[in-house]
């Protein structure tokens, strides 16, 4: 399923006080599509642009939030349609009025008929794909009339329907809509056209399962089932920009409606309306339609044309978090391991312990679980690695000892899960500040054990953690090297650092035809897990899930062989990240010759046992950052909508 705007592509320029400010994507029907993308909906544009400047900026705009563009026709015997929106100060607010033709050299770059290719749009469309359309012309009208997709009308003009009889509007319009979106100018002119006096006639007259009236900041009214609902906006925000609120405030019902398996009641309506006026605020305290996810494109004069007729885009420098955690690394990870929480981890007496759990949240639980496996290895002790609520309902009577792996060092969802363990047998593993962990958790200076020093200060940004995942790894893994590897644990930390950047680098430069499918965007992937290959596999899948881009689903080796390949036949994409260490027993081959048919992204380490799992949790890292270079994207900042951080900053019972 899809939701798809179809119409020919418009490219917006911003004007403030006489001056250009940027350009912008434009068109209601692509800016509710916009929205929707990210709102986490699967989206596409079918439409037409020229071979110019302006049909870049439209299709890049589209394109840089996750829109399928590849329904764009770009046509090089047309220009872009352009739109021109001028805003002026007066009396402390910004008036604007929108026109066709530039303010400065009077040139209009819009052509009446539209562009598209109505029988190579209808082969692509699916029933069960959702339609959005602005208007109504001829061609929108052949592909509105002839599939039977689900179809969503934002009619925020009435100038198409003047030389229209009555019965030929109803012939467009009537039944033909699930939602119908207008305006307050839209619904005056119905209703004096048909000569009705309520919004009910209007819905009655035209027969959508809902129409919904937007009155700006009094708010709106919605008329489904012959019922009227009227929704006053609360607190409503000073406007800097309105015109792509009503876009905007659409985007979230539709997205709502599809979510909501189709179903309109007033239950739907209430919850739908507080998310969809919680996302119209942002979007009128920020210039242009959408500006608050995307800041307008600058543009700069070229050669003696107009801006409007000639212009080259002004790149901006894109600072990656995901460049600066990953370059930083090497340097963050060494300081760890040479820091004073070395020296307080190797007091503890692990040969006295016999019950230790290990637990993690997101990025650091594959911390926790590198940290069991070393301890389990050197000591024989019973060791077990936990998310937090695991251990929040188990018996913990006879546990000894419980170490929390969380970067901040606060991290409410372990304070929680622990608060009915004795602070004596609580370590904190962390990069927190010292007194500030110690304030908050109530746990002694001398369980805290923080990596953070004078030279370790720099905190990694992003909520994908490279350093919160390796960091606490390496601690435990000098533990290993003081007790069984003769060599120097930095020059392995920095030997493997260096294998993986080289091996990534010619891998994705090698192997670029292929990876360009393997790693198309909203691809499924599935991560073999097993033989010291645990801690890189839920650090990749935790990446791969929080990023956003891909879902993942992790299989045991072994586990599979046990009926998990009924779902991988029939199922799955058949897309699989391998990690493996550098034996290969028997049933891995013939798992891997089961495999050989499918599409693999094997990652083998030089290593077995212990430095195996560390030297693939390095890989780990690397991997996810080639990814996201690959993508071109910063893949440390996904964007959370307001309800999923919600419970991402939830405190309290678990």
């Amino acid at each position: 399923m899809k939701v798809i705007s179809i119409g020919d592509l418009v490219t917006d320029f911003y004007y403030k006080n006489g001056k250009l400010i940027g350009v912008s994507g434009g068109m209601s029907s692509h800016n509710i599509i916009f929205n929707i993308a990210k709102l986490g909906l699967n989206t596409a544009v079918y439409g037409v642009c020229g071979d110019d400047t302006l049909g870049k900026v439209a299709i890049d705009s589209l394109k840089d939030v996750g829109v399928n563009i590849d329904g764009v026709k770009i046509k090089k015997d047309i220009h872009t349609r352009s739109f021109h929106v001028l805003y002026q100060e007066a009396n402390g607010k910004l008036e604007f009025i929108s026109k066709k033709r530039c303010p400065f050299c009077n040139t209009k770059k819009w052509y009446l008929e539209s562009e598209i290719e109505v029988n190579n749009i209808l082969k692509q469309i699916n029933e069960d794909d959702v339609l959005v359309f602005d208007n109504l012309n001829d061609k929108n009208q052949i592909i509105i009339d002839n599939c039977n997709s689900k179809k969503m009308l934002d009619l925020g003009q009435y100038f198409e329907l003047e030389s229209l009889s009555n019965q030929e509007i109803l012939n467009k319009i009537k039944g033909k809509f699930d939602i119908i979106n207008l305006n307050e100018r839209v619904e005056k002119y119905l209703k004096n056209r048909f000569s009705l006096k309520l919004l009910e006639d209007v819905y009655g007259l035209l027969q959508p399962k809902m129409i919904i009236v937007t009155r700006g900041s009094k708010g709106s009214d919605f008329v489904f089932n012959h019922h009227k609902v009227s929704k006053a906006l609360v607190n409503p925000e000073v406007e800097v920009d309105p015109t792509g609120a009503g876009d905007a405030f659409f985007a979230v019902f539709i997205s709502e409606y599809i979510k909501n398996d189709y179903i309109i009641d007033y239950k739907f309506i209430d919850s739908t309306f507080d998310k969809a006026t919680k996302l119209t605020k942002k979007v009128v305290k920020k210039m242009g339609a959408r500006g608050h996810i995307q800041n307008l494109y600058k543009i700069k004069k070229s050669g003696d044309n107009c801006t409007c007729n000639n212009f080259d885009l002004v790149v901006r420098k894109q600072i990656k978090r995901c460049n600066i955690n990953i370059n930083n690394l090497e340097t963050r990870v060494i300081n760890a391991v040479n820091s004073g929480a070395y020296d307080k981890l190797v007091k503890i007496n692990f040969d006295n312990l016999n019950n230790i759990i290990f637990v993690g949240t997101g990025g650091s639980f594959a911390g926790a679980k590198f940290a069991s496996k070393v301890i389990n290895q050197l000591y024989g002790v019973n060791t077990i690695s936990l998310y937090p609520r695991d251990l929040y309902y188990r018996n913990n009577k006879c546990l000894e000892a419980v170490f929390l792996f969380t970067y901040s060092g606060t991290t409410d969802d372990l304070c929680v899960a622990t608060s009915l363990i004795s602070g004596g047998k609580k370590y904190i593993i962390t990069k927190g500040e010292l007194q500030k962990v110690v304030t908050k958790t109530g746990i002694s200076k001398e369980h805290i054990i923080s990596y953070r020093s004078g030279v370790n200060k720099g905190k990694e940004r992003g909520f994908l953690s490279f350093e919160g995942a390796l960091a606490p790894a390496s601690l435990f893994l000098k533990l290993y090297f003081d007790e069984k590897v003769n060599s120097d644990i930095v020059e392995f930390i920095r030997d493997s650092i260096n294998y993986w950047k080289n091996y990534f680098t010619n891998y994705f430069k090698e192997n670029r035809k292929m990876l360009k499918e393997f790693l198309a965007i909203g691809s499924s992937f599935n991560i073999f897990m097993g033989d010291f290959t645990e801690s890189a596999c839920v650090d990749l899948e935790s990446k791969i899930i929080e990023s956003g881009i891909y879902n993942a689903l992790i299989h045991e080796k072994k586990n599979f062989s046990h009926g998990r390949f009924i779902n991988y036949e029939h199922l799955s994409s058949k897309k699989n990240i391998y990690f493996k260490q550098k034996t290969t027993s028997l049933y891995e081959k013939r798992l891997l010759k089961y495999l050989e048919n499918s599409q693999n992204f094997i990652i083998e380490s030089r290593y077995d046992g212990i430095l195996c799992e560390y030297d693939l949790l390095i890989a780990s890292q690397y991997l996810i950052y080639y990814i996201a270079n690959f993508l071109n994207i910063d893949i440390s900042k996904p964007v959370y909508s307001e309800d999923a951080m919600k419970i991402y900053f939830y405190k309290g019972e678990l």
